[in-house]
């Protein structure tokens, strides 16, 4: 998934945040086209949840696991009981976001984020781009080296 490019953006309130972070993500990697909605300058989302009320609108499923495929889309409430923040999976163990007056970054994906994480969101015309590991053992690697008999 090609990301770099995201990284390290200044926010902006109405065109750098964490939700144009996921269309630009979107678009980019998988040419999905997330319409932009505007956002009231006085949001609160304990009396209106954006993202709950919107994200099937754009496609997107919840999936109930926790083994992330890259492209999920956490919804997470950070200090809000509703969702607030969206963070995306792009493998690896890792994140990117874009927090509010802070860069867009890449981290860890920490128990922190699943602690807040209120669902995850799923686009159907996503591929799985998880890596598959080679199903073999060790017993049976050293055999086909024919280091064992």
């Amino acid at each position: 998934m090609d990301y770099e490019n995201l990284i390290g953006r200044a926010y902006d309130p109405v065109s750098a945040n964490c939700f144009t972070l996921y269309r630009d993500l979107y678009k980019q990697n998988f040419g999905i086209e997330v319409p932009h909605y505007a956002v009231p300058n006085d949001w609160d989302p304990e009396k209106l949840d954006l993202i709950g009320s919107l994200y099937k609108d754009v496609g997107m499923e919840k999936v109930d696991t926790w083994d992330l495929q890259p492209g999920d889309v956490l919804a997470t409430a950070v200090g809000s009981t509703n969702p607030n923040h969206l963070v995306i999976y792009v493998g690896d163990n890792k994140i990117i976001h874009h927090k509010l007056n802070l860069l867009s970054t890449e981290e860890a994906w920490r128990p922190f984020w699943k602690m807040v994480t209120c669902y995850v969101l799923r686009h159907p015309d996503v591929p799985d781009l998880t890596p598959v590991l080679p199903d073999i053992t060790i017993e049976d690697l050293l055999k086909s080296q024919q280091i064992l008999g």
